[in-house]
């Protein structure tokens, strides 16, 4: 699969704090995380950045 090489990828997601919007968030969220994931991406971790999620993704070169 890899030749040891690896590409990383860094997406940032808004998060609202309101939690009239929080099942739209999670659908949002679930569904570019599944894109990804159909282009190869793995998501390693997911970390607070501001008012933001920072997504960290890596995939085989």
């Amino acid at each position: 699969m890899s030749n040891g090489r690896w590409q990383y990828r860094v997406e940032t997601v808004k998060v609202s704090v309101w939690t009239t919007k929080l099942k739209k968030q999670d659908a949002e969220i679930q569904d570019r995380l599944t894109r990804l994931g159909l282009e190869g991406w793995e998501l390693v971790t997911a970390l607070p950045y501001g008012t933001s999620q920072r997504l960290y993704l890596k995939r085989g070169a």
